[in-house]
């Protein structure tokens, strides 16, 4: 009888101890499982609607990708840009020993009568995400650089004094907030956002020194570019179809032109302004 019971005892002790060690693996298998969704989850970024979020690479690659190519002209004799007067401000006049790079930009043409700083937009092209590049507008010998440029709705702005004096940004949109900001300590930046679309470029100039001017266009993609010293423009990786491309220049305004793309073809087109 005690052989018996002693057999029972060990046989119940057995049994005890295997079903709390099954239920402790159990535990640790359901605990790996939550693990590896939190993981899943934290790895994939949620958008507003709860679903991962798309990569931003995804909308700089376009299936059979168009291209428009082109140039800007002045028809005309190019104005003569004046002389910038500099001698308010000691430390910008000694930037520029001869007036070397002292002229106004207003109308910057190269040789053959190229025409330089001439925003060029696809109006009615599809939206795509903000580049996380900042783009950048220098105050360098008492100069904004670039004189014309696009940033996109969202796209960091990055606003630099390089000069060894004091700036003032003031920045006159008419969509967007203006905002109007000194920078007196060389190196200073400010970081600024434009939340709006602002295809009219606006200017932005310098409360101190009158004669800086910049201007700018904010625009919801990627499909822009500016003219260079000889006239010439491109803008890639363009879905197929029917755009409204339009030119703006500071002094003789804008034109528009309607140009259809197919896919993987490289259409050129020009631009001439009366002088």
């Amino acid at each position: 009888m005690k052989k018996f019971l002693a057999l029972m005892y060990a046989t119940t002790l057995v049994l005890a101890v295997a079903c709390g060690r099954g239920k402790e693996t159990a535990s640790h298998e359901d605990e790996g499982e939550d693990d590896q969704d939190v993981q899943k989850t934290a790895s994939a970024p949620a958008t507003a609607g709860g679903g991962a979020a798309a990569p931003a690479a995804a909308a700089a690659t376009v299936a059979d990708a168009a291209t428009i190519t082109g140039l800007v002209k002045l028809d005309g004799a190019p104005p003569k840009m004046p002389a910038i007067q500099m001698s308010a401000d000691p430390y910008c006049l000694s930037q520029h020993p001869n007036g070397t790079g002292a002229q106004d930009e207003e109308v910057v043409t190269g040789p053959a009568g190229e025409l330089a700083n001439v925003i060029v937009y696809v109006e009615n092209a599809p939206n795509t995400p903000p580049p996380t590049t900042p783009a950048l507008l220098e105050q360098k010998g008492c100069r904004y650089m670039p004189h014309v440029q696009v940033v996109e709705v969202g796209q960091p702005l990055q606003i630099r004094n390089d000069d060894a004096t004091l700036h003032n940004v003031h920045a006159m949109p008419e969509v967007n907030s203006q905002f109007n900001e000194g920078q007196p300590v060389q190196g200073m930046v400010s970081t600024k956002k434009f939340d709006k679309v602002e295809m009219k470029p606006f200017r932005v100039k310098c409360d101190v020194h009158g004669w800086m001017k910049s201007f700018m266009a904010v625009l919801p993609h990627q499909y822009h570019s500016v003219s260079q010293m000889n006239g010439t423009f491109s803008i890639g990786n363009l879905p197929p179809g029917t755009y409204k491309l339009i030119a703006w220049h500071e002094k003789y305004g804008q034109q528009e032109q309607t140009v259809t793309v197919g896919a993987k073809e490289s259409k050129p087109v020009t631009f001439t302004f009366k002088g």
